[in-house]
């Protein structure tokens, strides 16, 4: 582990479960941005997170260690026991199960048990890490001159770690929401008792942070609205962005290959879910009209999904005949991913079913191309209101079959006549990770102020 910068005056201690090498790209971003640009501003991050040995039930390595390139090398990235059952753990787990029929049961048994209980923990199963990051976060804090804490969620277990370090430090709390608690679909669908408990642990943990950071405008009226005993300025807006910087030379350089089809990009995972589902029912229900009332253009229009695209959502494209026009590639690394984004000519965004106070994160990226429309699928909500003030698409609610066909149409037609529909970049300046960070800077400077540190 290399030394500490001495020059710094500021420490801040970064607590992240959801870190590089683990998860996808969009999962960890945010915070690392933060951690790439903080210390020019004044600010030495030190990072909280899990040991990366090997990969976990809940953990697994997907394309963002590519991220770690970006932070300074002297970066000091503190990692702890994780608290769940490793992959390798697993695996020997089912060879002793097929050993012979009874250990097979005790076996068989047990993991259900230990899944059961695993899945039921409150608030979310990474709460299994809240005891070891809790104790390295103490000594962390007394032994390397911490000035503040940063915790960044979900998963929303983090952000009782940060509030139990600072009980012990006295150190004052930064809670960042990147996704909403309460009066979310994940909640709503709990029983009575557990949605008490949750909103008795928000509120707990609220309480005692010094900052709330909500990353969208629906978000922190929310907050507000559920907490008006607290001040209205302890709730403050730093929304997500992109990182400027990756997309000047992609901008500058770029050449579009040659090609005869319309191409429509999403980027991003798809997800089954009742709570978190992104399902693409209905846009695949809209393809298919295109196609039965305009056959022709099966050779001149394709559907590329990059990230998760889950066989069940291949098989139903597959089902509908679609399977000639929409194409899964997978995860790729995110400078191939911004290419694609670039040579599109019409660009997929779908937001959680009923999570309104959610931006999808790739519309910044996608705006920040300097190129395709935007189709966002999506209820009212915080991502309709951000298309439509910087006017940067259309937005349809993701079951309206015919409109997403219009739109889809409409926008064909203009490529198809040499005419291609394009967006105008002014204003995502407000949204470059660099200038966000110098928020987040900012943030912690008066937080530290009105505590007197």
């Amino acid at each position: 582990m290399a030394s500490p910068l001495k020059h710094q005056k500021n420490r801040v201690l970064m607590i992240a479960r959801a870190f590089p090498p683990f998860f996808p790209v969009g999962h960890s971003i945010r915070v690392i941005k933060f951690i790439k640009y903080l210390p020019a501003l004044g600010w030495e991050p030190l990072v909280l997170t899990v040991d990366d040995n090997q990969e976990y039930e809940t953990l697994r390595k997907v394309g963002s260690e590519t991220l770690l390139s970006e932070v300074h090398l002297n970066l000091i990235i503190h990692r702890t026991r994780v608290g769940e059952a490793s992959l390798a753990y697993l695996e020997k787990e089912e060879v002793l199960g097929k050993k012979n029929g009874l250990m097979g049961m005790v076996v068989k048994n047990f993991a259900r048990l230990r899944r059961w209980f695993f899945w039921h923990l409150l608030p979310d199963p990474a709460i299994n890490w809240l005891p070891f990051a809790v104790v390295r976060g103490i000594k962390v804090v007394r032994n390397e001159n911490i000035s503040g804490i940063f915790a960044t969620c979900p998963p929303h277990s983090a952000t009782l770690v940060g509030a139990f370090i600072k009980l012990f430090t006295g150190k004052p709390l930064i809670l960042d929401y990147r996704d909403d608690w309460i009066d979310t679909p994940w909640y709503e669908s709990k029983p009575a008792v557990i949605r008490w408990v949750d909103r008795t642990m928000e509120k707990w943990g609220v309480k005692t942070a010094d900052k709330v950071i909500l990353v969208t405008e629906w978000s922190k009226r929310a907050f507000q609205a559920r907490y008006p005993s607290q001040p209205k300025d302890k709730f403050t807006l730093i929304p997500n962005g992109c990182d400027l910087g990756d997309f000047v030379s992609l901008n500058k350089t770029f050449t579009a290959p040659p090609k005869s089809k319309f191409t429509v990009v999403h980027a991003g995972s798809l997800n089954i879910s009742t709570v978190w589902g992104r399902s693409p029912a209905g846009l695949f229900e809209a393809i298919q009209k295109i196609l039965v009332e305009n056959p022709e253009q099966k050779d001149h229009i394709n559907f590329v999904f990059a990230g998760d695209l889950p066989s069940e959502f291949q098989a139903m494209a597959n089902e509908m005949g679609l399977s000639d026009v929409i194409q899964g590639v997978g995860y790729l690394p995110h400078d191939e991913v911004l290419h694609l984004i670039k040579s599109a000519d019409l660009l997929l965004a779908m937001n959680y079913e009923g999570w309104d106070t959610l931006i999808p994160g790739k519309i910044y990226e996608y705006w920040a191309v300097d190129g395709a429309p935007i189709l966002l699928l999506s209820c009212p909500g915080a991502a309709e209101d951000f298309i439509e003030e910087h006017k940067l698409g259309y937005t349809v609610d993701p079951y309206d079959v015919e409109g997403i066909q219009k739109h889809i149409l409409n926008i064909y037609k203009q490529w198809d006549s040499g005419s291609p529909l394009k967006i105008n970049t002014a204003g995502i300046e407000a949204y470059d990770r660099k200038f966000l960070s110098k928020e987040l800077a900012e943030v912690l400077s008066i937080t530290l102020l009105e505590q007197g540190e």
